[in-house]
């Protein structure tokens, strides 16, 4: 066992582990790994750093792109994820109100709004097929252009039947900037560079959830409802404009990889065996290519990226439901994001019933989930990937993707953050206890959020696009029936019950990344040998 995690005896090279830096700490002095000499490093401070994955030579590969043109791509979709994030709990502090306005009860207002979640599931699923054959421009710019018609559609809704139909194409719209972009991540950026970028992406969604109740809380009390969606209108029409000019196409497949023979010497003995296990692995060299210019990266369509009919491509991510991983993922990202957005749902109904709050009010006690995720930005931010290089080369320079897995203990946060706020609130606790709660649930989301889809990304590489899609669509399914019953469940049993209950789920999910830890590496074994079943990457066009 490696720092706790059991070695395969099936695979000699298991796929995502591999060698991260070219100097290692062995009975606790530094030597310098030789079966790096033949790889690319990173440049600068990273110049000790192996490049997991290799990339090619071609410019046209996106591990290849410059940094501004990277970078301007990913902020470009972490501000579309923040407003994907925004639609889904807009006017949730104001559910009372309208169940008023439109004389029904809360619970119809909530599912009304709440079949968002239904065209989100449906749009996971749809918009992982398109992405693959596709690629993934043309699916930004048609998600984007979707939720700003249906969101000025929605603040011209006159009834709920109108709002419901609107909001099912906001759901649909909204699948790509919760599932796709870390595909994108995946394709742009290398392993030492996805866990910082991972948790920014997080915050980004999770600053949305958060930042939309409190502002539009305001905009209800002194306008109306509608005034909200015609505001995130206006932002998503920039968002639009940002994306046909700064996301370019990510699909790129990459030549065959071939292993580079090793001449062994006598002073690898001692590491001989640890180091032949790694994913050490580079690209064919081909002959170099113009880079491709700036404009030339605007054009929408191009064309199609793989031979498979959409139907085969559909059926296929299903086959991910039998990877453990998928399960892990579902319940400790997937089902901790329903329980923390069941918050912002239920919270006019919590803070009304116990501290008779207004609109405007129930929307500042969101300020507590936005100290919550800065603080998890702040402190695990860089922490992510640095941490992991660190414990990387006190294993001989061996990265092994479970080691991201530590930081999971985060979700015991979340755990403290149920049960406190459920006994507090039987104690009858001030407001602000309520309020240090929330900032507990979203620092565990985020932290603990980033580190699970980081290590989906290191695992499963090009086929993590489909098991986002299909626990996403877990996920929001999950979501949406909670919506007809959660204010229902509070009104009927309590809040201390209600929080006691999303407490015990919480501490369940948790314990799902101990076994992840320890047996994660036979999984991925597990996985790579059984390719019939597993295989999700799609078959390149031959040009």
């Amino acid at each position: 066992m490696v720092f706790g995690i059991l070695e395969d005896h099936h695979l000699e090279t298991v796929p995502g582990t591999g060698l991260l830096s070219d100097h290692g700490v062995v009975r606790g002095q530094e030597v310098d790994i030789d079966l790096a000499r033949d790889l690319k490093r990173g440049t600068g401070r990273y110049a000790h750093i192996i490049l997991i994955p290799q990339p090619s030579d071609d410019p046209q590969d996106p591990l290849n792109w410059p940094s501004w043109k990277k970078d301007a791509c990913f902020w470009t979709l972490s501000f579309g994820t923040s407003l994907t994030g925004a639609l889904s709990p807009l006017v949730s502090a104001g559910y009372v109100l309208l169940s008023k306005q439109f004389d029904v009860s809360v619970d119809d207002v909530t599912s009304s709004f709440g079949i968002l979640l239904l065209g989100l599931g449906i749009g996971m699923i749809l918009q992982n097929v398109l992405a693959v054959k596709f690629g993934h421009r043309i699916v930004y710019l048609v998600s984007s252009l979707l939720m700003f018609i249906s969101c000025i559609w929605c603040a011209l809704s006159p009834n709920l039947a109108s709002i419901r139909a609107s909001r099912f194409f906001q759901g649909c719209g909204m699948s790509a900037g919760q599932a796709l972009v870390p595909s994108t991540m995946e394709q742009m950026y290398y392993v030492h560079e996805r866990g910082s970028r991972s948790v920014i992406w997080n915050f980004s969604l999770m600053a949305g959830v958060t930042l939309a109740p409190l502002v539009c809380s305001y905009v209800i009390e002194n306008l109306t409802w509608e005034f909200g969606f015609w505001f995130v209108s206006i932002a998503l029409g920039i968002a639009t404009v940002m994306v046909f000019l700064f996301v370019p196409e990510t699909t790129f497949h990459r030549p065959v990889v071939v292993r580079p023979a090793q001449e062994q010497t006598s002073d690898q003995i001692s590491m001989e065996k640890s180091l032949s296990e790694p994913d050490i692995q580079v690209v064919e060299r081909e002959s170099p290519q113009p880079p491709p210019g700036y404009i030339s990266g605007l054009k929408i369509w191009h064309g199609t990226y793989t031979n498979e009919n959409v139907l085969r491509i559909f059926l296929r991510q299903f086959t991910f439901i039998l990877s453990p991983v998928t399960w892990f993922v579902f319940l400790t990202y997937g089902m901790q994001t329903v329980w923390l957005t069941l918050v912002p749902l239920c919270s006019a109904t919590i803070f009304t019933l116990e501290y008779n709050f207004n609109a405007s009010q129930i929307g500042l006690t969101n300020l507590g989930g936005i100290v919550g995720i800065v603080l998890a930005m702040l402190v695990t931010g860089m922490l992510n990937d640095w941490g992991v290089v660190w414990i990387s080369r006190r294993n001989q320079g061996i990265y092994e993707p479970e080691f991201r897995l530590l930081f999971m203990i985060s979700m015991l946060f979340g755990v403290f953050g149920y049960v406190g706020w459920a006994v507090g609130n039987d104690n009858h606790m001030p407001w602000i206890g309520a309020v240090a709660c929330i900032t507990m649930l979203n620092f565990s989301m985020v932290v603990s959020g980033s580190a699970a889809v980081t290590y989906l990304l290191d695992t499963h590489r090009e086929n993590a696009l489909h098991i986002l899609a299909v626990t996403n669509f877990a996920k929001s399914m999950v979501l949406y029936g909670s919506t007809f019953i959660a204010n229902g469940i509070i009104l009927d049993r309590g809040v201390k019950v209600s929080l006691l209950i999303l407490g015990a789920c919480q501490a369940f999910c948790w314990l799902a990344s101990i076994p992840m830890y320890i047996f994660g590496k036979r999984v991925r074994s597990f996985v790579a040998r059984h390719p019939e079943v597993y295989r999700g990457e799609a078959i390149p066009n031959e040009h």
